[in-house]
């Protein structure tokens, strides 16, 4: 998913989930990890209604970084 597809709404619970900006994303000095866990949540949720933040925890970074994917081979 392209970050650019989320909605506002859904960028708006990711900030207050995270407790951070969206565009702390591109700050190389900004902790990144609840941010990340956030967004994971909010995609993942779009395609699973029952997927939790616990679940979002749970994912690699390689399976986080493959959310971000314009092009994703796997849907899981």
């Amino acid at each position: 998913m392209n970050v650019n597809e989320l909605t506002l709404g859904d960028v708006a619970e990711v900030e207050d989930l995270s407790g951070q900006p969206l565009a702390s994303l591109s700050d190389t000095k900004a902790p990144k990890g609840r941010l990340m866990v956030a967004l994971a949540y909010i995609i993942k949720r779009k395609q699973d209604p029952s997927f939790t933040m616990e679940h979002a925890k749970k994912l690699t970074m390689e399976e986080i970084e493959g959310l971000f994917d314009e092009n994703p081979t796997k849907t899981d």
